[in-house]
């Protein structure tokens, strides 16, 4: 093996020593078995049993359930020092032992554990993962395969097709993705089940006859009628996707590991044969048209190694890693092609024919990682979504990066509703209950397209997020995404309703632009909004700048509450019976919904372009309660225009005299259009 020069900076101890051992392994049992792999005259069984017995089985496997419970880097270095002899090898220990285990060690029950993990760790039983089918390949949406519900047998019956499955004619036991709620996206409506391949209804229709990555079965199943007990549902009901999505940056790394492997040896035959082949009297390797391409190919191996240690890292480290682990895939697989093939023209005849080397065989097993586990041009796709979306993030966060830190997180929470889409919350009703590991919880309320939040909990609530304060300010100032840091354990979510999470993160745009107007202390308020100019009444909406704003005061009174009531109809005894208000929550009295609307409505109506003209909409959203006596402060700002339309959104907050944020909402307004 070409040396890593710095093996012991991208390494520890443990995990070379771990190298070495596979390497002698894959040596004594691999290289003596590897031409019956790729021949097919192969006992699979045997292979996995052997897998088990050194410990590779069971490598991500915890201890309880018959597993090493290894550090990923220990998975990535098995992969690529067996990939440096057989790919094929790789392709099934991968499926079997990371794909088809990693789901169940996650999601799956205690049962579930203790019976489908302690035998794949043991290499007794053989697993598969199977997601791709004939209509669905890159996108999932398509997937057709139902699984339905049986109140007379009480069980799940699986019906469809999955194509291109690794392991799928030799598995025991099968991780199968399924539709089981039609009504909504495929996103919200998939499930994950265990699946035993010795039940009636399945059946593998062929196995595929691939171009590389010779002896691995690769099948086209079929599920007809598969009866299949409640208690192998993996995870929740409709949990599907978030199973899929959990292991993609894992499964992404994998696989530019047994890229680095694949590469590995076809550079080593170049190197040697280079210095061995002599032409017009001296080695080739004094060529330039030949050095050079092995340099080419020795920065390629060594950024494909940096590129996987790094996001091999991230993963260990909890940290998000979407967009390093597709970085890592892209780079590692589409070299290696590019290294066979360097190596192929470095050796001319010898290495094409394949009596002398096996590069066209690594060659043929190389050109699959460009294709499986997401091709090259999704995931050129994804890098590029990343990098925009983080360049959006920033481009946010440096409006005033001191401020925003500074704010603190009780206000950052009041401010949540700034950022709903009420457009996208049509038909939801939940209260989410945030539950933090270093701070009191904050219970979010969604009903009728409006948003509420307020610090407290309940015991039932509609979905439970669980996190610490740090990682969910970062979600809220937008420098971090929701679903890489519930990818990344960061957040854990625990809720019935899968539409609802899946919905969740588009309801809210979370960027630092929904908390401007809020800084550290009080008088920092009022002063930030005294020096913005106010409006002009009767502005054109050319005149009229985004970021301006005008604010009001008004002093709630018991006459207010009385009047607002009468006008709306709504004689709730929490707003007029002090006897029956003094035995609720709040205590007292609270004022009345359109209390906060008037204000801001005598706001735009005395102060902006908008009332004064012809109100669009306004929507009122009450974070926290108005007493009887408070002074409440209305600052509104225009934060949108649209010419073709002449329309003007505006955003507004309600402080009461502590400076807590009661009322927030927006309205849209019409200004006067002039000659």
């Amino acid at each position: 093996m070409t040396r890593i020069n710095d093996e012991q900076f991208l390494y520890s101890r443990d995990e070379l020593e771990f190298r070495e051992k596979v390497r002698k392994w894959v040596s004594a049992e691999i290289v003596p078995m590897k031409e019956k792999i790729t021949q097919g005259d192969f006992d699979h069984r045997r292979f996995f049993k052997k897998l088990g017995e050194f410990g590779l089985a069971g490598l991500l496997i915890s201890e309880e359930y018959g597993g090493s419970d290894k550090p990923f880097m220990y998975q990535l270095i098995a992969g690529e020092e067996i990939s440096a002899v057989c790919p094929a090898a790789t392709m099934m220990f991968g499926s079997s032992c990371t794909l088809s285990a990693i789901p169940i060690l996650r999601f799956g029950t205690e049962e579930q554990k203790l019976k489908y993990l302690n035998p794949l760790a043991e290499g007794e039983k053989i697993g598969a993962i199977a997601i791709t089918e004939p209509k669905v390949g890159s996108d999932t949406a398509g997937m057709e395969t139902s699984a339905v519900w049986s109140e007379e047998e009480q069980c799940w019956i699986l019906n469809g097709e999955k194509r291109y499955i690794t392991n799928g004619s030799i598995a025991d036991q099968i991780v199968v993705f399924a539709i089981t709620d039609p009504n909504v996206d495929s996103k919200s409506g998939m499930s994950a089940f265990i699946i035993e391949t010795s039940w009636d209804g399945f059946s593998a229709i062929k196995d595929y006859t691939l171009m590389g990555r010779k002896g691995v079965p690769n099948s086209h199943l079929q599920f007809k009628d598969v009866r299949v007990p409640k208690e192998n549902l993996l995870g929740k009901l409709n949990q599907g996707f978030l199973i899929l999505m959990d292991e993609l940056d894992s499964e992404r790394i994998g696989i530019a590991a047994e890229a680095l492997g694949c590469m590995r040896t076809p550079f080593e035959v170049a190197v040697k044969y280079s210095q061995e082949r002599v032409q017009f009297d001296r080695p080739i390797s004094r060529f330039e048209g030949v050095s050079f391409k092995i340099a080419d190919m020795a920065t390629k191996i060594r950024a494909s190694r940096l590129l996987v240690a790094s996001a091999a890292r991230m993963i260990e480290k909890g940290l998000p890693c979407t967009k390093e682990a597709t970085m890592a895939k892209l780079f590692a697989t589409e070299a290696s092609v590019e290294v066979c093939d360097l190596a192929i023209q470095i050796c001319g005849g010898a290495g094409y024919v394949e009596d002398f080397y096996p590069l066209s065989q690594f060659y043929l097993d190389a050109r699959l990682g460009t294709i499986g586990g997401g091709t090259s041009e999704i995931m050129r796709f994804l890098i590029q979504r990343e990098i925009y979306i983080e360049e959006k993030r920033e481009a946010a966060l440096q409006t005033d990066r001191t401020a925003f830190e500074a704010i603190d997180f009780d206000t950052l929470m009041t401010a949540i509703p700034n950022g709903f889409r009420s457009e996208r919350a049509k038909g939801v009703s939940a209260k989410i209950l945030f539950v933090f590991s270093d701070h009191e919880p904050w219970l979010l309320t969604i009903r009728n397209q409006t948003c509420s939040v307020k610090q407290t909990k309940i015991k039932k609530p509609t979905m439970t997020i669980k996190t610490d304060s740090a990682t969910w300010r970062d979600i809220l100032l937008g420098k971090l995404d929701a679903m890489q840091a519930m990818m990344a354990k960061r957040v854990v979510i625990d809720t019935e309703d899968m539409d609802l999470l899946m919905k969740f993160a588009r309801m809210f745009k979370f960027t630092p632009k929904i908390f401007q107007g809020l800084v550290p202390d009080s008088t920092s308020i009022t002063a930030s909004v005294a020096e913005n100019p106010s409006f002009t009444l009767g502005k054109s909406i050319d005149e009229i700048r985004i970021g301006e704003a005008a604010q009001g005061i008004m002093k709630v009174t018991e006459e207010h509450i009385e009047l607002y009531a009468k006008m709306s109809g709504d004689y709730n005894p929490l707003h007029m019976n002090q006897e029956y208000a003094a035995t609720t929550i709040f205590g007292r009295r609270i004022a009345h919904g359109p209390i906060g609307g008037a204000l801001v409505a005598r706001v735009i109506g005395m102060k902006l372009p908008g009332l004064g003209t012809l109100a669009y909409n306004l929507k009122v959203n009450f974070t926290a309660p108005v007493y009887p006596g408070d002074e409440i402060t209305a600052i509104i700002e225009v934060t949108e225009k649209i010419p073709e339309k002449n329309l003007v959104r505006l955003s507004f907050r309600v402080l009461n005299q502590d400076k807590l944020e009661v009322i927030n909402g927006y309205a849209n307004v019409l200004p006067p259009v002039k000659d």
